[in-house]
């Protein structure tokens, strides 16, 4: 059968450019499940939608004439996702649809232009979908179905062999590059790789953990170090992205990982998302040796209070500075994701996330606003307390204010962007920063090309701008 798999953006990502350079990432999802239907003998064809308009994208699918269209949607491009569907309907009536993502995990209704929704990974679900369509097997033996033409079936989802998946259809790399130090060079081609799939936590807000709850499943180190080879030597990527939820809590697989990395030279720089309290100084000297560049970690609050009502794995803030100590002090750049918004946040504790972030200083702070996505428990228990502002889906980007905390959603705006221009005018901020490109020439110029992407993006001040010196 011919298959088009789709990873849809929303209006919003589109039409705001600065907001795309910040980070273009290959679409993981259908770029694996292609690879399977493939093996399968199904020809398929990937499209990334992200800057092109959604007529643009139907002209594609139109051309292309297939059997079968499959959409992978997060909840924000969920809008999106079904105009594109309601289209591809009326000018192809006969083709077939599929939705999956994360979105799906709290739809309590089918769209009529969806054919097939789906629960879980996608890889056999696929497959089973199109077995289906060409008679091999009956409805209920497709793993993870919710929906057939509007009936809710609510079948289990079947959780993909990792260890005998098929390398993913990789898209072009010119098309993905970060502003992230580390990975902001002009000649930096980056991919992404994933060793695991699932979360062993069960952070309220988070999709992974209502899939599969504590559950994570591990590909061997051996081969996920052959496929970043492998990628370098047949695409000259240079730069790895994990994708998995978190790489550290298993602390016998990242030693392996780092020292698989080391013995078999792969020379690849890699980063990936990192858990607070899960790593020993020893373990992250060993991650920089093997090449790790960046370590993402999700400390989310400035408040034990917070952290517990979240459901992390850790309770104390000092925890968290003394790992993102331990991870500067071997070299390895610090991205930090901060939630605000959170029901207890007043204009008061703001001034305490200021505070609590000048002095746990990562290189990068990434601010997400708190974001009840359908089929969470932090969705169902605001739901409940009427505490949504909107159902817009389109504004679940983490980027909108969408639960109603007594402040409105123009302070909290103004409030989010307060605590980014004074982290990053902070004097804490400014000295760690330039004294770590004095000290390595190395970092110097992805450094300077960081800060002069965030000054631009946060209408602040650039340490490194010779203009900014003369002023003083």
């Amino acid at each position: 059968m011919r298959v088009v798999l789709i990873e849809t953006t929303s209006r919003e990502y589109r039409e705001n450019p600065l907001k795309q350079m910040d980070r273009i990432l290959e679409p993981l999802a259908i770029e694996y499940i292609g690879a399977h239907l493939q093996a399968c003998g199904h020809d398929v064809e990937l499209i990334q939608q992200l800057t092109a308009g959604t007529e643009e994208v139907l002209h594609k699918i139109v051309l292309s004439r297939p059997d079968v269209v499959g959409f992978s949607c997060m909840t924000y491009s969920f809008p999106e996702t079904l105009s594109l569907a309601k289209l591809i309907k009326r000018e192809l009536p006969d083709v077939k649809t599929v939705l999956g993502g994360y979105h799906v995990l709290g739809m309590e209704t089918a769209p009529d232009c969806f054919d097939f929704i789906i629960k879980g990974e996608g890889e056999i679900s696929s497959e089973k979908v199109l077995d289906f369509l060409e008679g091999k097997i009956d409805l209920q033996l497709i793993p993870g179905l919710q929906f057939y033409r509007g009936l809710r079936w609510d079948i289990p989802s079947k959780r993909s062999d990792l260890a005998c998946l098929e390398n993913p259809i990789r898209l072009p790399r010119e098309a993905f590059h970060s502003m992230s130090m580390g990975e902001n060079l002009p000649d930096t081609r980056i991919a992404c790789v994933v060793a695991g799939r699932g979360c062993p936590y069960r952070c309220d807000f988070c999709c992974t953990p209502q899939l599969y709850p504590g559950q994570r499943i591990l590909r061997p180190v051996e081969e996920v170090v052959s496929e970043i080879i492998k990628l370098r030597d047949e695409m000259g990527v240079n730069s790895i992205n994990l994708r998995d939820e978190t790489f550290t809590p298993n602390k016998e697989y990242v030693e392996s990982f780092c020292k698989e990395m080391i013995s078999r030279k792969a020379n690849v720089s890699w980063r990936a998302f990192a858990n607070v309290g899960n790593l020993s100084e020893n373990l992250i000297q060993l991650m920089a040796e093997a090449k790790c560049h960046m370590l993402f970690y999700g400390i989310e609050a400035s408040d034990s209070d917070t952290l517990k009502k979240r459901r992390k794995n850790f309770r104390r803030e000092e925890q968290i500075a003394e790992d993102i100590r331990m991870t500067q002090k071997a070299g390895i750049y610090v991205r930090a994701g901060f939630i605000v918004g959170h029901e207890s946040d007043t204009r008061k504790t703001f001034e305490r996330h200021g505070e609590f972030l000048r002095q746990v200083c990562p290189d990068e702070l990434h601010i997400s606003f708190l974001t009840p996505f359908p089929g969470t428990p932090l969705y169902q228990e605001v739901r409940k307390a009427g505490k949504l502002l909107t159902e817009d889906f389109s504004l679940y980007d983490c980027e909108h204010p969408v639960l109603d905390i007594g402040i409105s959603t123009e302070e909290l705006l103004t409030l989010r962007n307060e605590l980014y221009v004074n982290f990053y005018s902070s004097m804490e901020w400014v000295r760690h920063i330039t004294d770590r490109a004095k000290r390595n020439s190395t970092e110097r110029e992805e450094i300077e090309r960081f800060a002069a992407f965030t000054s631009k993006k946060r209408k602040i001040k650039n340490p490194f701008c010779k203009e900014n010196h003369k002023n003083k």
